[in-house]
């Protein structure tokens, strides 16, 4: 079985829909294959740096399953999108960047939604390669990361085990 961590991000700058949505298609494929007489693909769990997240003003709160510093192997971590503030973002996580570098270098690979880049940019591990992220970012992104090759066309990079969309 393959472990999954969806990240979590710390602060205001966090898309909601995006963390809830991709928990909810790879729970969907593990029920689905149950319902078939199959065992799950995946171990699902929440990650972040605090215990509870709070969105659109307390409106909405998620409680990530573990902290971060709890999960000692992953498969693939999910980086969801962002809302705008994304150097607030980046700093109200800057644990999470080193355990993001320190996952992929055991084997993790990563992927981000849309722009969720910008928090995996600071890491390093996008220096050279090719990624993606939402059009109306685009500019913004070449301006702080301009070590990244974004790749405007393209909705989905893949290079070497990191996957980015718009």
């Amino acid at each position: 079985m393959k472990h999954l961590t969806i990240i979590v991000p710390e602060g205001t700058g966090n898309n909601l829909s995006s963390i809830v949505g991709a928990y909810k298609i790879f729970t969907r494929a593990n029920e689905y294959r149950k319902q078939q007489g199959e065992q799950p693909l995946f171990k699902i769990e929440l990650a972040g740096i605090s215990e509870d997240v709070d969105f659109y003003d307390g409106l909405f709160t998620v409680h990530p399953h573990k902290n971060i510093s709890s999960i000692k192997k992953t498969n693939l971590i999910i980086i969801p999108s962002l809302n705008h503030n994304y150097m607030e973002t980046v700093k109200h996580n800057e644990p999470l960047i080193d355990w993001l570098v320190k996952h992929y270098k055991d084997g993790a690979e990563i992927a981000t939604i849309c722009t969720g880049a910008f928090l995996l940019a600071p890491s390093g591990l996008l220096d050279g390669k090719s990624c993606s992220t939402h059009w109306a970012a685009a500019d913004n992104f070449r301006n702080m990361f301009p070590e990244v090759h974004l790749q405007t066309d393209k909705l989905i990079t893949d290079e070497q085990g990191i996957y980015t969309d718009l």
